[in-house]
């Protein structure tokens, strides 16, 4: 098989030696930090020194007391929540590896995941009811990654900040190719205003071990700052065989070029391996005490059928590149422009089981695009924003090729044959929108909208029958045939993006806010590719190319209604929200008994609706209460039609994977440098089919994590030591379910990792 297409191993010991530099540091008298603060680009901007200033406070260090999360303290009427490095710090594990694990003490959110410490491709997310599949997931803004190839590229130790839009959407927020479920933003770290550094270690059950460390320049003499970070992840997995890998190298430069101009630019090197969990089938799922164990085979016997469930043959590799810039030029202290360019990389592969077959899918795609941002704030205490993005992605969803091969008798790969070949042209999006806010004394209200267009790439398939094993660009000496009728034509879908939101501050303390926008969701053109080339004589017989099947899927849009409260003092914040969202054009996988297949369409429409309440409470100067509880549904309105001739009954039914209750709570205790946080999670029933049937239990998950520093009270730098246990209990659940809420027909489900127990220590300076 070819394997030139990856990159070559990144090696450690560049790491140990800034560790050794880190470590020798910490002996030097403890300094105090300042972050240096992120580019602002708001109309209003304040010269640099004062910036700083403003910005210590978003990205200040984790300390003991801070809540965990909890709703934006500001008077945006978009409700949004906000991750706090204190959380980032507990809650990503660690690993610090997984940017999904942080959002865990949310309402209406449920991170899965197959690895427990988020560092597997066997996870999932879904917020209110909606799967990660639908989220637009962000880097300062910007939405870098592609669909394929969905490891985080930044250690969460660079991240100052997390922010989830569960609900309505401003226009200049959800860029990407879907936002249905919200928007995950990740606030980098930027360098840092004083020279310092961090080196951690940690290790922990099932082989785990982990290095990261980061060095910040400080600002230097000629206004240059920057940071440089890398980490060296490993943990084999919980049951059968196989582990899992992650390098990751990051930096940040700024420089100011005058009074008005400042350029950030940020870079990132991600190589992330790891081989597949294999998920149970319900009926197994009903007798977790032997069946939890179950994995991939880890021995061979011979026979071709039953070898190609090996574990080394379900494995998936990506190695990402990314850099970004922001450049933001002050016009006057009322007006400014920003420019961010971005350009991502990702190379890789697959490999799973495919029936008796092995299935090798070469993975090469990259995204290129940027937003430009003029804002402008009015004498009468108002904000105008005017922006555009515009991005383009080549070249999966859906594959462009992949290859089928056999097991030996002695456990080598055998090429069989390939399995799709095509042609694609690229996928662009163009959007350009408005933001329009107005504070009237205690009342601020902002509305806008983005115009979000995309055109789907020209896609050609071609008979592979009989071509040798060679590479994707040496397979066209080979003159391959088009197939007439598995071609799609280029399709550009356009919809309008509207979002109005209102707070009213009732007191000191109390504030009201409503808010709605429409959001999108992307059609999955993979799955409809695979399932024509599949079993195209079928199609064929009736009539259904892939042009028409591909004509029945198209971007779904959401209605997303907030409605809420929120009380906050010194050392309580309680905010209740009531929602509801309308889902048209919902995408679903149905049987089609005429052809005799699955495949998707949007006939669907959906109504959701629920309560939530997100609360923190500084209950003592050395207890802090982080909390949440959801009530929510989403249900079909209607039945489906399934093709020509089948309804399927789900109308008022609730959707996959939806639990009904959710309640979460963490109590952190610190005192004298000794700080320990437990945290309870509880999601109620979920069902693996959208008919109800396949009920998945409630589930009860307690994690603990404690710390202790020490290196101030010896007269050094801050040094900490640490350790925690998740699954304390060790019970046997299901977490992840492999499908999402649009997939009718069937359902694989992951056991979640059992008691898992870790330790570290990290020095500073």
């Amino acid at each position: 098989m070819n394997r030139g297409m990856l990159a070559r191993p990144l090696t450690p010991s560049w790491l140990y030696g800034v560790s050794l530099l880190a470590l020798a540091a910490s002996a030097v008298p403890a300094k105090s930090e300042e972050a240096l603060p992120p580019i602002e680009i708001g109309a209003d901007a304040a010269p640099r020194s004062d910036r700083a200033k403003a910005a210590d406070a978003p990205f200040r260090a984790a300390r003991p007391g801070d809540a965990l999360s909890g709703p934006a303290a500001d008077n945006a009427p978009t409700p949004k929540s906000s991750v706090t490095m204190e959380g980032i710090k507990i809650l990503g594990g660690p690993a610090q590896a997984s940017s999904y694990k942080v959002l865990d003490m949310m309402p209406s959110v449920i991170e899965d995941s197959a690895d427990p410490y988020g560092l597997s491709f066997n996870r999932s997310i879904t917020v209110r009811g909606v799967s990660d599949f639908f989220l637009a997931r962000t880097i300062n803004g910007l939405p870098i990654q592609g669909i394929v190839g969905g490891a985080d590229l930044f250690d969460l130790d660079d991240i100052g900040r997390v922010d989830l839009y569960r609900g309505s959407i401003p226009a200049n927020q959800g860029f990407g190719f879907s936002n249905a479920a919200g928007v995950l933003d990740l606030n980098l770290l930027p360098p840092k205003e004083k020279l310092s550094g961090t080196i951690s270690q940690g290790a922990g059950s099932n082989g785990f071990h982990r290095t990261f460390a980061r060095i910040d320049s400080g600002r230097l003499p000629t206004g240059t700052s920057f940071f440089v970070s890398g980490s060296i992840t490993d943990a084999e997995k919980w049951k059968g065989d196989g582990d899992a890998r992650r390098k990751n190298v990051a930096f940040g430069l700024t420089q100011p070029l005058g009074d008005q101009l400042e350029v950030s630019v940020y870079g990132v090197h991600n190589d992330q391996k790891a081989n597949a969990y294999l998920p149970l089938t319900f009926v197994q799922t009903q007798n977790l005490a032997a069946t939890a164990f179950f994995d991939y085979n880890t021995a061979f016997t011979g026979k071709s059928g039953i070898d190609a469930s090996y574990y080394a043959f379900n494995r998936t590799r990506y190695v990402t590149n990314a850099i970004f810039a922001e450049i933001a030029y002050r016009i006057d202290p009322t007006q400014s422009i920003v420019l961010k360019p971005y350009y991502w990389r990702n190379t890789g592969y697959q490999e799973t089981t495919s029936g008796a077959s092995v299935r090798l899918w070469p993975i090469s795609n990259y995204n290129l695009g940027g937003t430009i941002e003029y804002k402008k704030h009015l004498p009468w205490d108002a904000d105008f924003a005017l922006g555009f993005w515009s991005q383009s992605a080549e070249p999966e969803p859906p594959p462009l090729h992949q290859k089928l091969y056999t097991v030996t008798p002695i456990g080598s790969l055998n090429f069989s044959s390939w399995s799709s070949l095509a042609t694609s042209g690229t996928h662009q999006f163009f959007s350009p929108y408005t933001q329009y806010t107005q504070t009237f004394d205690a009342t601020t209200v902002s509305g806008g909208v983005r115009l979000h267009i995309e055109s789907t790439p020209h896609l050609q398939y071609f008979n592979a029958k009989g071509l040798p094993d060679v590479t994707y660009s040496d397979v066209w000496s080979y003159l391959p045939t088009p197939d007439t009728n598995g071609v799609a034509p280029a399709v550009t879908y356009s919809e309008w993006l509207p979002n109005l939101g209102v707070r009213h501050r009732l007191s000191e303390e109390w504030s009201a806010n409503a808010s709605y926008s429409r959001k999108v969701a992307r059609p999955d053109w993979g799955p409809q590719a695979s399932s024509f080339l599949g079993a195209e004589a079928a199609y064929l017989a009736k009539g259904i190319t892939l042009a028409s099947l591909m004509g029945r899927i198209r971007p779904a849009t959401v209605d997303a209604v907030d409605v809420g409260l929120r009380y906050e003092t010194g050392d309580l914040t309680i905010a209740p929200t009531f929602f509801g969202f309308w889902t048209h054009k919902k995408e679903v996988l149905v049987y089609d008994p005429a052809v005799g297949q699955n495949y998707y369409q949007s006939n669907a429409a959906t109504v959701g609706r629920g309560f939530e309440l997100e609360t923190s409470w500084k209950a003592t100067d050395w207890l802090t209460l982080t909390g949440s509880a959801t009530i929510a549904s989403e249900t079909y309105v209607a039945n489906i039609q399934a093709g020509s001739s089948s309804v399927m009954q789900i109308g008022g039914k609730q959707t996959p994977y939806t639990p009904r209750y959710q309640a979460k709570l963490a109590a952190t205790y610190h005192r004298d440098g000794f700080e320990i946080t437990p945290v309870v999670r509880f999601n109620s029933t979920r069902y693996g089919l959208a008919d109800n049937s396949q009920a998945v239990s409630p589930y009860a998950i307690v994690d603990v994590n404690a710390s202790y520093e020490f290196g101030t009270k010896l007269g050094l730098t801050p040094m900490t030591v640490s350790a925690g246990v998740t699954n304390l209990f060790d019970h046997r659940y299901i977490s992840a379910i492999s499908v999402n809420e649009t997939n009718l027909s069937s359902t694989s489900y992951y056991v979640g990792a059992p008691r898992t127990i870790f330790a570290g220590v990290t020095a500073s300076f």
